[in-house]
Order: C-alpha cells, then sequence, then structure tokens
C-alpha cells in the first residue's frame, strides 16, 4: 500500500527520477573523489564567482554550518579560495582556485554528456517540456 502512495506523490516521484539519472554522473563523480555537494558547489561557483556562504547555502538547499564545513574542506584540498569581506569581517567570499577551475571544466563535460544522454531517450521536444515544467515549479515555490 505504501508503494502506491508514494507513486502518487509528485515530491517522490522528482526525486526518485532526480536519483535515477544522475546515477552514472555520480559514479563519475565518485571515481574523481568530488561529493555531490562539491560539485554543485563548485559548478555553482564557476557561474557566480564571487560568492558568499549565504548565497551558497541558498543554492545549495543545506544548512550554514555544513556549507562552511564544505567550503573549508574544499579550501583546504585547494579547490576553493576564500576572503574575508573588507567592510564585513563575518562575511566570506568564495572563489574557485585554477585547480578546482581545472577540475570543474572536466566533469562540466561529463555532465552535459549525462545531460544528452537523457535528451536523447526523452527527445528534445519532450526534454524541454520537461525542463521548462521544472522551472514553472522552482519559481512558483522559489517566487
Amino acid at each position: 500500500m505504501t508503494d502506491k502512495l508514494l507513486n502518487e506523490l509528485l515530491p517522490y516521484l522528482l526525486q526518485r527520477a532526480s536519483y535515477l539519472v544522475t546515477q552514472q554522473f555520480h559514479e563519475t563523480l565518485k571515481l574523481n573523489e568530488i561529493s555531490v555537494g562539491r560539485w554543485r558547489m563548485m559548478a555553482w561557483l564557476s557561474e557566480n564567482e564571487p560568492c558568499s556562504i549565504t548565497d551558497l547555502t541558498k543554492e545549495l538547499m543545506l544548512k550554514q554550518p555544513s556549507v562552511t564545513r564544505m567550503v573549508e574542506a574544499a579550501r583546504k584540498d585547494g579547490l576553493v579560495d576564500t576572503r574575508q569581506d573588507e567592510e564585513d569581517r563575518r562575511r566570506v567570499h568564495v572563489t574557485l582556485s585554477p585547480e578546482g577551475r581545472r577540475l570543474i571544466d572536466e566533469l562540466r563535460t561529463s555532465a552535459r554528456a549525462s545531460d544528452q544522454i537523457m535528451v536523447d531517450s526523452l527527445g528534445k521536444s519532450r526534454s524541454g517540456q520537461i525542463k521548462k515544467t521544472l522551472h514553472q515549479i522552482i519559481d512558483h515555490y522559489e517566487g
């Protein structure tokens, strides 16, 4: 009976679909010893630098202490650089280091290839419709 309930709940179906379609790319991340959270952080930074911990927290959908730990670990691994804000010393700006940028550029190719497999499977038109619908859902709940 539980399966029937879950299979009727849109949030469950969205999460299950996400899990299934990202498995191959997540294996690529694992081979590169990069967690999914770190990948998302670095991908976001690659297009939105410099970024504050607060902004990363919102974008990554994680709690601030978790993001702070993730940034610090990536800094120690040489993948990001941090700089305190000159006006507000509590605020930290995060950017990719040259090594982080090199890694994200390599992984971006794998991410796009993974996405293309799904587009090829569903068709370009249907994939576009799904993306449009997902953006509408996101806009509705963020707005």
